[in-house]
């Protein structure tokens, strides 16, 4: 079956509408829990509390390049935290290069910079926590860690 420019009906051909869109982002956040609904206010006071938790070296990290880098409190492993909500922590080798995503935010509908912040806070207070409950996923799937292939060794 076909519409009028000869297209078949269950092709996408409609324009989506702005109104469209957000009823589908609404639907979306009540599965999701994404904080869709946040207001500008709400996150402006967020950054606020974030630059006023970093050293002076990671507020200009952050405010250059909207990451900033955290020493773990237990194993001294250094973390990049990116602005965002998931996937968003990387651990970096000694070199500074990547080595795995980190994913562990906490419960509810908060601001990116209040994630980032408990996340700051979670890797310099509870690191072994925080790698306990984290997902991850390695840079190079292709890529073992020597740590993994040591049979009776936990994972990090």
């Amino acid at each position: 079956m076909t519409d009028r420019r000869g297209l078949p009906r269950n092709t996408l051909t409609h324009r989506i509408t702005p109104e469209h869109l957000s009823r589908v982002r609404r639907w979306w956040a009540g599965f999701l829990d994404v904080p869709w609904s946040l207001d500008a206010s709400a996150e402006q006071r967020a950054t606020e509390l974030l630059k006023q938790s970093l050293s002076p070296l990671q507020r200009e990290q952050y405010e250059q390049h909207r990451f900033f880098d955290v020493i773990g409190g237990t194993t001294g492993i250094r973390y990049r935290i990116h602005r965002g909500y998931q996937m968003n922590v990387e651990q970096l080798d000694a070199g500074g290069k990547h080595v795995r995503s980190l994913c562990f935010l906490p419960r509810g509908c908060l601001p990116a910079a209040d994630v980032m912040l408990t996340q700051k806070l979670a890797l310099e207070l509870f690191e072994g926590e925080a790698l306990s409950i984290a997902n991850f996923a390695l840079a190079d799937p292709r890529r073992v860690s020597p740590r993994r292939n040591r049979p009776g060794q936990p994972r990090l």
